[in-house]
Formats: C-alpha cells, structure tokens, sequence
C-alpha cells in the first residue's frame, strides 16, 4: 500500500526576532577579573618557563630561548588583548520569556535559552567578585548540548533579579501545566 508522505517546506516562521534587541554589557568591573586570572596565569607561564630553563639550560641554544621567550610574549599579549577586545561583546538581555547571552569577537556566539527549558539556576561569588559587588548567573537546561549559559560580571542586585524572574517564571509554569514540568 502505497501512502502518500507530504512534508512541505515553511518559509513564514514566527520565530521572534532578536537583532533589534538593546542587549546590556556586563559590568565593566568585571575586566578587572579577566585581568587578573591573566594575570596569574602569566605569572605561572614565566615561572613554568623559568623553572625548566634552570633544569635545561645547558640543551638550549641562544636561538631556541630567545623563540620561547618570543613565543610565550605573544602568547601573553594575545590573551591580553583578546580579553580587552572580547570583553565588548559581552551582552545579556532579559525577555519576558528567555534569556539571551552574547559573546566572543573573533567567533561571535549567540545563546538564547527560554525560560520553560530550565531545569536548575545557580547564582555564584567569588572572592574578587565579592569585593567588586559582582555575581554570575548560570541557567542549565536539560538534555540539548550547549543550550546551558552562564553571565559572569552582573552586578549582584541584577543577578539576583534575574535569579528571582526566573524561578517565578518556572513556578508559573509549572502551575499552567497542572504541577508537572
């Protein structure tokens, strides 16, 4: 018996659209952590070096030091400067229905991830954080790779806002669904 399949194509989404959307940077304190992190790791890097340096030394030409010490400049200053670049490409916004997390300036990134897929919420400090009044966010969803977003750099009252929209949100709902989620 032969059935007759049809799965026409459909050009007229109604999917929202967000590239008008006024997307909000993270708090400009916030670099001030980056730096740091970077900070200690090319420290870490230098005194890795250093160290092997002490121990080899003897099996290194001039040439092979000086390309070491060339190479682990560069790899510095481009960690650096993409950080600093980087870091004005980090946007957030809050809809009534999704959050939507935007970064990255070589590989631009877009997450958008809709409230009803959220299984857990998670707000978190740091020690440095704590001292510059800052919190992230992180939204987990359940089952899809890469539907999971954090913001770091909020400043804590938003971070908490938006933690508490959330869970509302959920709870609503659930209460819509019967309990169920």
């Amino acid at each position: 018996m032969e059935q007759n399949f049809q799965n026409p194509q459909i050009f007229d989404l109604e999917i929202p659209d967000f590239s008008d959307l006024k997307l909000i940077s993270v708090s400009s304190k916030y670099l001030n952590i980056i730096l740091l992190n970077l900070t200690l790791f090319s420290i870490f890097l230098i005194g890795a070096f250093g160290v092997a340096f002490y121990f080899f030394y003897f099996n290194l030409t001039k040439l092979q030091i000086l390309t070491i010490v060339t190479g682990i400049f560069l790899i510095i200053v481009f960690l650096f400067l993409n950080a600093i670049i980087g870091f004005k490409f980090r946007k957030y916004a809050v809809r009534e229905k999704d959050l939507i997390y935007q970064y990255g300036w070589l590989k631009r990134s877009v997450i958008i991830v809709p409230f009803k897929r959220i299984q857990h919420i998670k707000v978190e400090q740091g020690w440095f954080s704590k001292i510059l009044n800052l919190k992230s966010i992180s939204a987990y969803t359940a089952g899809v790779s890469g539907g999971d977003v954090t913001i770091n750099g909020l400043p804590e009252d938003i971070a908490e806002g938006i933690n508490q929209l959330i869970r509302h949100s959920i709870s609503e709902e659930k209460k819509e669904d019967g309990g169920q989620a």
